[in-house]
Protein backbone atom coordinates (compact mmCIF):
# COMPACT_ATOMS: atom_id res chain seq x y z
CA UNK A 1 0.00 0.00 0.00
CA UNK A 2 1.13 3.87 -0.53
CA UNK A 3 2.17 5.83 1.98
CA UNK A 4 0.08 8.47 0.61
CA UNK A 5 -2.47 8.06 -2.20
CA UNK A 6 -1.41 11.13 -4.61
CA UNK A 7 -1.97 12.23 -8.30
CA UNK A 8 0.39 11.28 -10.35
CA UNK A 9 1.73 14.58 -11.35
CA UNK A 10 2.20 15.33 -7.02
CA UNK A 11 5.81 12.95 -6.95
CA UNK A 12 7.55 14.46 -10.03
CA UNK A 13 7.23 17.74 -9.11
CA UNK A 14 8.34 17.42 -5.65
CA UNK A 15 11.26 15.28 -6.90
CA UNK A 16 11.96 18.07 -9.72
CA UNK A 17 11.33 21.07 -7.23
CA UNK A 18 13.60 19.43 -4.55
CA UNK A 19 16.59 18.82 -7.18
CA UNK A 20 16.04 22.62 -7.92
CA UNK A 21 16.43 23.68 -4.45
CA UNK A 22 18.74 21.27 -3.57
CA UNK A 23 21.20 22.11 -6.64
CA UNK A 24 20.83 25.90 -5.85
CA UNK A 25 21.53 25.68 -1.92
CA UNK A 26 24.37 23.20 -2.91
CA UNK A 27 25.75 26.48 -5.18
CA UNK A 28 25.14 28.66 -2.59
CA UNK A 29 27.14 26.99 -0.16
CA UNK A 30 29.93 26.47 -2.87
CA UNK A 31 30.02 30.21 -3.10
CA UNK A 32 30.16 31.15 0.34
CA UNK A 33 33.22 28.98 0.72
CA UNK A 34 35.07 31.50 -1.28
CA UNK A 35 34.74 34.16 1.54
CA UNK A 36 38.05 35.16 3.07
CA UNK A 37 38.69 37.24 6.75
CA UNK A 38 38.22 40.42 4.73
CA UNK A 39 34.31 40.23 4.99
CA UNK A 40 32.91 42.85 3.01
CA UNK A 41 35.84 42.69 0.27
CA UNK A 42 35.21 39.12 -0.19
CA UNK A 43 31.39 39.66 0.27
CA UNK A 44 31.78 41.87 -3.17
CA UNK A 45 33.12 39.36 -4.92
CA UNK A 46 30.89 37.12 -4.89
CA UNK A 47 27.81 38.77 -4.10
CA UNK A 48 26.73 39.06 -7.45
CA UNK A 49 26.91 35.25 -8.52
CA UNK A 50 25.18 34.32 -5.38
CA UNK A 51 22.21 36.59 -6.25
CA UNK A 52 21.99 34.93 -9.62
CA UNK A 53 22.06 31.89 -8.19
CA UNK A 54 19.50 32.72 -6.17
CA UNK A 55 16.96 34.22 -8.72
CA UNK A 56 17.87 31.81 -11.55
CA UNK A 57 16.51 29.01 -9.05
CA UNK A 58 13.56 31.20 -8.29
CA UNK A 59 12.39 31.52 -11.58
CA UNK A 60 12.82 27.80 -12.11
CA UNK A 61 11.13 26.93 -9.15
CA UNK A 62 7.92 29.40 -9.93
CA UNK A 63 7.62 28.26 -13.59
CA UNK A 64 7.84 24.81 -12.11
CA UNK A 65 4.65 25.68 -10.16
CA UNK A 66 3.15 27.08 -12.50
CA UNK A 67 3.40 24.44 -15.16
CA UNK A 68 2.35 21.80 -12.13
CA UNK A 69 -1.03 23.10 -10.55
CA UNK A 70 -2.73 22.90 -13.92
CA UNK A 71 -1.89 19.24 -14.13
CA UNK A 72 -2.44 18.68 -10.65
CA UNK A 73 -6.16 20.09 -10.94
CA UNK A 74 -6.92 17.97 -13.57
CA UNK A 75 -5.97 14.73 -11.60
CA UNK A 76 -7.88 15.88 -8.75
CA UNK A 77 -10.88 17.84 -9.99
CA UNK A 78 -13.28 16.48 -12.32
CA UNK A 79 -13.73 20.11 -14.61
CA UNK A 80 -10.70 22.27 -14.14
CA UNK A 81 -11.42 26.15 -13.97
CA UNK A 82 -9.53 28.57 -16.40
CA UNK A 83 -7.61 31.00 -14.79
CA UNK A 84 -8.99 34.08 -13.72
CA UNK A 85 -5.97 36.13 -14.10
CA UNK A 86 -2.33 35.51 -15.20
CA UNK A 87 0.43 34.95 -12.68
CA UNK A 88 3.90 36.93 -13.65
CA UNK A 89 6.61 34.72 -12.09
CA UNK A 90 8.87 37.60 -11.79
CA UNK A 91 6.80 38.95 -8.74
CA UNK A 92 8.31 36.00 -7.19
CA UNK A 93 11.93 36.68 -8.35
CA UNK A 94 14.31 38.96 -6.04
CA UNK A 95 12.16 38.74 -2.84
CA UNK A 96 11.51 36.70 0.32
CA UNK A 97 8.77 35.45 1.61
CA UNK A 98 8.54 38.17 4.36
CA UNK A 99 8.93 40.76 1.51
CA UNK A 100 12.48 41.50 1.78
CA UNK A 101 15.04 41.71 -1.40
CA UNK A 102 16.82 38.17 -1.30
CA UNK A 103 20.28 40.91 -1.38
CA UNK A 104 19.03 41.69 1.99
CA UNK A 105 18.75 38.25 3.15
CA UNK A 106 21.65 37.30 1.79
CA UNK A 107 23.99 39.80 3.19
CA UNK A 108 22.21 38.83 6.62
CA UNK A 109 24.81 35.84 6.34
CA UNK A 110 27.60 38.90 6.17
CA UNK A 111 25.93 40.66 8.87
CA UNK A 112 26.27 37.55 11.50
CA UNK A 113 29.75 36.48 10.45
CA UNK A 114 30.55 40.07 11.89
CA UNK A 115 28.58 39.39 14.83
CA UNK A 116 30.18 35.69 15.20
CA UNK A 117 33.55 37.60 15.15
CA UNK A 118 32.78 40.85 17.26
CA UNK A 119 31.65 37.62 20.17
CA UNK A 120 35.26 35.95 19.92
CA UNK A 121 35.01 33.60 17.06
CA UNK A 122 37.77 33.34 14.69
CA UNK A 123 37.00 34.55 10.95
CA UNK A 124 36.81 31.22 9.47
CA UNK A 125 34.41 29.67 12.67
CA UNK A 126 32.90 33.39 11.67
CA UNK A 127 31.78 32.00 8.21
CA UNK A 128 31.35 28.20 9.12
CA UNK A 129 28.95 29.42 11.64
CA UNK A 130 26.79 32.21 9.15
CA UNK A 131 27.56 30.25 5.97
CA UNK A 132 25.37 27.47 8.10
CA UNK A 133 22.84 30.04 8.17
CA UNK A 134 22.67 31.27 4.84
CA UNK A 135 22.28 27.86 3.25
CA UNK A 136 19.54 27.05 5.40
CA UNK A 137 17.85 30.65 4.75
CA UNK A 138 18.21 30.26 0.92
CA UNK A 139 16.85 26.69 1.62
CA UNK A 140 13.41 28.74 2.88
CA UNK A 141 13.31 30.71 0.57
CA UNK A 142 13.59 28.94 -2.71
CA UNK A 143 10.19 26.61 -0.74
CA UNK A 144 8.51 29.87 0.21
CA UNK A 145 8.82 30.42 -3.43
CA UNK A 146 7.29 27.28 -4.42
CA UNK A 147 4.60 27.18 -2.24
CA UNK A 148 3.58 31.01 -2.95
CA UNK A 149 3.49 29.90 -6.59
CA UNK A 150 1.40 26.81 -5.96
CA UNK A 151 -0.95 29.48 -4.27
CA UNK A 152 -1.58 32.18 -6.58
CA UNK A 153 -2.04 29.42 -9.43
CA UNK A 154 -4.33 28.06 -7.45
CA UNK A 155 -6.32 30.82 -6.47
CA UNK A 156 -6.31 32.22 -10.15
CA UNK A 157 -8.31 28.84 -10.57
CA UNK A 158 -10.08 29.01 -7.02
CA UNK A 159 -11.41 28.00 -4.95
CA UNK A 160 -9.49 25.15 -4.04
CA UNK A 161 -7.65 23.47 -0.79
CA UNK A 162 -4.07 22.51 -0.11
CA UNK A 163 -3.63 18.92 0.89
CA UNK A 164 -0.42 18.51 2.52
CA UNK A 165 2.16 16.25 1.31
CA UNK A 166 4.95 14.43 2.53
CA UNK A 167 8.76 14.52 0.63
CA UNK A 168 10.25 12.14 2.61
CA UNK A 169 12.30 11.88 4.51
CA UNK A 170 10.73 13.61 7.04
CA UNK A 171 10.72 14.30 10.86
CA UNK A 172 7.68 13.28 13.16
CA UNK A 173 6.47 16.69 12.93
CA UNK A 174 5.60 16.69 9.64
CA UNK A 175 4.60 12.92 9.53
CA UNK A 176 1.50 13.80 12.41
CA UNK A 177 0.29 16.60 10.15
CA UNK A 178 0.72 14.59 6.38
CA UNK A 179 -2.68 14.26 4.65
CA UNK A 180 -4.14 17.82 6.39
CA UNK A 181 -6.85 20.02 3.96
CA UNK A 182 -6.00 24.05 4.91
CA UNK A 183 -7.36 27.17 3.39
CA UNK A 184 -5.38 29.53 0.92
CA UNK A 185 -4.48 31.53 4.18
CA UNK A 186 -3.52 28.99 6.51
CA UNK A 187 0.20 28.94 7.46
CA UNK A 188 1.70 25.52 5.69
CA UNK A 189 5.55 25.10 6.91
CA UNK A 190 5.73 22.85 9.71
CA UNK A 191 9.32 24.41 11.26
CA UNK A 192 12.41 26.09 9.31
CA UNK A 193 13.21 24.24 6.48
CA UNK A 194 10.49 22.15 5.83
CA UNK A 195 9.83 20.74 2.88
CA UNK A 196 6.76 19.52 2.38
CA UNK A 197 4.19 20.75 -0.51
CA UNK A 198 0.78 21.79 -1.37
CA UNK A 199 -1.33 19.66 -3.29
CA UNK A 200 -4.23 21.58 -4.77
CA UNK A 201 -7.16 19.79 -4.80
CA UNK A 202 -10.72 20.15 -5.42
CA UNK A 203 -13.11 20.20 -2.76
CA UNK A 204 -14.79 17.00 -3.44
CA UNK A 205 -11.58 14.90 -4.08
CA UNK A 206 -9.56 16.51 -1.17
CA UNK A 207 -10.31 14.29 1.70
CA UNK A 208 -9.13 10.99 -0.26
CA UNK A 209 -5.01 12.27 -0.63
CA UNK A 210 -4.34 10.80 3.24
CA UNK A 211 -1.54 9.46 4.72
CA UNK A 212 -0.81 6.59 6.90
CA UNK A 213 2.15 7.63 9.48
CA UNK A 214 1.64 4.09 11.00
CA UNK A 215 2.57 3.13 7.76
CA UNK A 216 5.48 5.44 7.16
CA UNK A 217 7.58 5.04 10.54
CA UNK A 218 6.89 1.41 10.05
CA UNK A 219 8.83 1.51 6.83
CA UNK A 220 11.64 3.12 8.42
CA UNK A 221 14.82 1.57 9.55
CA UNK A 222 16.51 1.88 13.35
CA UNK A 223 18.00 5.35 12.36
CA UNK A 224 15.25 6.53 10.38
CA UNK A 225 12.98 6.34 12.98
CA UNK A 226 15.17 8.00 15.72
CA UNK A 227 15.37 11.12 13.46
CA UNK A 228 11.86 11.10 12.31
CA UNK A 229 11.03 10.55 16.54
CA UNK A 230 14.00 12.76 17.61
CA UNK A 231 15.59 10.36 20.24
CA UNK A 232 16.44 6.20 20.02
CA UNK A 233 14.50 6.52 23.53
CA UNK A 234 11.20 7.87 21.42
CA UNK A 235 11.64 5.43 18.52
CA UNK A 236 11.26 2.27 21.47
CA UNK A 237 8.83 3.91 22.92
CA UNK A 238 6.65 4.36 19.62
CA UNK A 239 7.80 0.57 19.21
CA UNK A 240 6.58 -0.10 22.64
CA UNK A 241 3.38 1.27 21.84
CA UNK A 242 3.48 4.97 22.34
CA UNK A 243 1.29 7.27 20.66
CA UNK A 244 3.45 9.18 18.14
CA UNK A 245 1.11 12.15 18.77
CA UNK A 246 1.97 12.06 22.42
CA UNK A 247 5.70 11.80 21.59
CA UNK A 248 6.14 14.92 18.79
CA UNK A 249 3.74 17.34 20.77
CA UNK A 250 5.60 17.30 23.72
CA UNK A 251 8.21 19.49 21.75
CA UNK A 252 5.61 21.53 20.36
CA UNK A 253 5.93 24.73 22.32
CA UNK A 254 9.39 26.51 23.31
CA UNK A 255 10.86 24.58 26.44
CA UNK A 256 8.42 21.79 26.26
CA UNK A 257 11.14 19.35 27.06
CA UNK A 258 13.38 20.35 30.31
CA UNK A 259 15.65 18.63 32.32
CA UNK A 260 16.16 18.25 36.28
CA UNK A 261 18.36 17.00 38.94
CA UNK A 262 16.53 14.51 41.11
CA UNK A 263 18.96 13.10 43.64
CA UNK A 264 21.99 11.83 41.75
CA UNK A 265 20.17 11.72 38.28
CA UNK A 266 19.27 14.02 35.72
CA UNK A 267 16.10 13.46 34.05
CA UNK A 268 13.75 14.49 30.90
CA UNK A 269 10.19 15.88 31.51
CA UNK A 270 7.49 17.47 29.73
CA UNK A 271 5.02 20.06 30.19
CA UNK A 272 2.99 18.80 27.44
CA UNK A 273 -0.73 17.10 28.61
CA UNK A 274 -0.12 17.29 31.85
CA UNK A 275 -3.66 19.94 32.52
CA UNK A 276 -7.17 18.60 32.98
CA UNK A 277 -7.73 18.21 29.32
CA UNK A 278 -4.37 16.33 28.66
CA UNK A 279 -4.32 12.58 28.54
CA UNK A 280 -1.45 12.68 30.85
CA UNK A 281 -3.26 14.23 33.09
CA UNK A 282 -5.75 11.95 33.62
CA UNK A 283 -3.49 9.23 33.48
CA UNK A 284 -0.86 10.29 36.14
CA UNK A 285 -3.58 10.96 38.20
CA UNK A 286 -4.47 7.58 38.75
CA UNK A 287 -1.67 7.47 40.86
CA UNK A 288 -1.25 8.00 44.64
CA UNK A 289 2.43 9.39 44.65
CA UNK A 290 1.55 11.84 41.88
CA UNK A 291 -1.90 13.06 43.11
CA UNK A 292 -0.11 14.07 46.68
CA UNK A 293 1.90 16.67 44.95
CA UNK A 294 -1.10 18.58 44.32
CA UNK A 295 -1.95 20.65 41.06
CA UNK A 296 -1.57 24.40 40.68
CA UNK A 297 -2.73 26.94 38.05
CA UNK A 298 -1.72 26.64 34.41
CA UNK A 299 -3.61 29.50 32.20
CA UNK A 300 -7.06 28.50 31.98
CA UNK A 301 -6.62 25.03 33.28
CA UNK A 302 -5.34 23.57 36.26
CA UNK A 303 -2.21 21.23 36.11
CA UNK A 304 0.02 18.83 38.19
CA UNK A 305 2.99 19.67 40.06
CA UNK A 306 4.68 15.75 39.11
CA UNK A 307 6.77 16.13 36.03
CA UNK A 308 5.97 13.97 32.62
CA UNK A 309 8.57 11.97 32.41
CA UNK A 310 10.13 11.73 29.12
CA UNK A 311 10.76 7.98 27.66
CA UNK A 312 14.27 8.67 27.56
CA UNK A 313 14.29 8.78 31.43
CA UNK A 314 11.54 6.27 32.23
CA UNK A 315 13.95 3.66 29.89
CA UNK A 316 16.92 4.82 32.33
CA UNK A 317 15.13 4.15 35.73
CA UNK A 318 12.76 0.79 34.64
CA UNK A 319 14.10 -2.25 36.42
CA UNK A 320 12.91 -4.23 33.53
CA UNK A 321 10.87 -4.08 30.31
CA UNK A 322 7.41 -4.77 32.48
CA UNK A 323 8.21 -1.70 34.62
CA UNK A 324 9.03 0.75 31.12
CA UNK A 325 6.06 -0.11 29.71
CA UNK A 326 4.01 0.61 33.19
CA UNK A 327 5.72 3.56 33.49
CA UNK A 328 4.61 4.85 30.13
CA UNK A 329 1.31 4.04 30.22
CA UNK A 330 1.30 6.19 34.09
CA UNK A 331 2.83 8.52 32.23
CA UNK A 332 0.50 8.77 29.39
CA UNK A 333 2.69 7.66 26.22
CA UNK A 334 0.98 4.10 25.83
CA UNK A 335 -2.85 4.85 25.54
Amino acid sequence: MALQALPPAAEPYARSQRAEMGAAVAAVRRLWSRMGEDFDASWAQIERQLLLTLDTAQERITAGALEYVPEVLAQTSRTVRRAEYAVDPAALVGTTGAGFGTDEMAYGAVLRAKSLAGEGADWRGALAGAGAWLTAAAGTLLSDTGRTAERMAGNARGPVRYVRMLTPPSCGRCVILAGRTTGEATAFDRHPGCDCHNIPAAEAIADDLTVNAAEYLGSLDEEGLRKALGSRANAQAYIDGADVNQLINAYRASGGVRSAQVFDRTVKYSTEGVTRRGIAYRRMSQARSVRDQGTERAGRYRSLRAPRLMPESIYAIAIDRADALRLLRLYGWVL
